[in-house]
């Protein structure tokens, strides 16, 4: 189960014990985006918070169910809930092409068979040009970027809000990604 691999690997790294210990969840009331849209413009909080409003989205969501092992289970919820701090840091929008691209990265991050079938299948309802940017351009990238950076469910992202984005991103070695031009 992978999922248990992340916890064991989490479980070797001074900060993922901790977020295993501290078992902290990204909710609407966690990431308070008034608070964060007050932020300075260059900040890691304020650039999660125009994400989260440019594209009308909630930090909420649902806790893992049916899961007996409540560890397993909130690995499982972690994982989703990291998924907008990546968007984030990244630069990728909600489009399928940028969420394809985002679903490559964390396919290599974490070799789960979800994100390898949507990373393949995922593109089909593209265009021939995004189709051929995202083979070309954001794949390569998405798999330099997924083997570079640090594993990110042992990044506690929310204690870098206040930090420079690019502080961050450097810190984690997450480059930008590729931006597909109409």
């Amino acid at each position: 189960n992978n999922f248990k691999e992340y916890g064991d690997k989490m479980r070797r790294s001074t900060v993922g014990l901790e977020i295993l210990k501290e078992r902290p969840r990204i909710t609407s009331e966690t990431m308070d985006l008034g608070y964060l849209g007050g932020l300075p413009e260059d900040t890691f909080g304020y650039a999660y918070y125009r994400f989260m409003s440019d594209n009308g989205l909630s930090a909420e969501r649902a806790s893992t169910k049916f899961i007996e092992d409540e560890e397993l289970a909130y690995v499982m919820t972690r994982y989703r809930e990291n998924h907008d701090f990546l968007h984030t840091l990244t630069g990728l929008g909600v489009t399928v092409g940028e969420e394809v691209a985002l679903k490559w990265y964390e396919m290599v991050q974490t070799g789960l068979p979800m994100c390898a079938l949507s990373a393949l299948v995922g593109g089909i309802p593209l265009s021939l040009a995004e189709q051929r940017f995202l083979i070309s351009t954001q794949v390569p990238w998405a798999l330099a970027c997924g083997r570079a950076s640090q594993f990110f469910m042992n990044v506690y992202f929310e204690r870098h809000l206040e930090e420079e984005v690019n502080v961050v991103r450097r810190r984690l070695k997450i480059s930008m990604a590729p931006q597909f031009q109409q």
